[in-house]
């Protein structure tokens, strides 16, 4: 039995994989991590991330169709959205009920996210790329605070030139 997610629902190249990314609020639970980001749109688009790391070809293929099975079910519920689901290495040898709870912990998480506004998921993760965050930090009077070493135009160096 193959499970097909329509074309029209499906999250194509990597320019769209990155906007989710740059965009994203997202979640994790067990071996998976979903990141979803508004799509404009009526209808849910969904990817799959399954790295080489998890296995050959024929253990990430099978990854990916039981994750595909179980977004199918759910894509009415997320329309208006782009979601990526990312499988780490205990994926493959997961209970189907058990990816199914994980499934739904981070899609609810990230719509929780998504809710709040969270710029702390945008700010960690601009920080996890080397980049400088998307948010300033603000302190409990909203007055922006300085970080030394990251917010400073010399680079963080603290000595002085000659």
């Amino acid at each position: 039995m193959s499970v097909a997610v329509e074309r029209r629902h499906r999250l194509r190249g990597a320019g769209a994989f990155a906007a989710v990314r740059e965009r994203r609020a997202g979640a994790s639970a067990g071996p998976l991590r979903v990141q979803i980001a508004p799509n404009g749109g009526e209808i849910a688009r969904v990817g799959f991330v399954v790295p080489r790391t998890i296995g050959g070809a024929v253990v990430r293929n099978r990854v990916r169709r039981r994750l595909r099975a179980l977004m199918q079910r759910r894509l009415e519920a997320h329309a208006g959205l782009d979601v990526v689901v990312a499988a780490s290495g205990g994926a493959a040898t997961e209970a189907w009920a058990s990816l199914d709870r994980a499934l739904d912990a981070c899609l609810a998480g990230a719509r929780a996210r998504l809710r709040r506004g969270d710029a702390g998921a945008t700010e960690s993760a601009a920080r996890h790329r080397g980049g400088a965050p998307e948010v300033a930090l603000r302190d409990n009077r909203g007055v922006r605070v300085a970080r030394p070493g990251r917010d400073d135009p010399t680079g963080g160096s603290r000595l002085s030139s000659p």
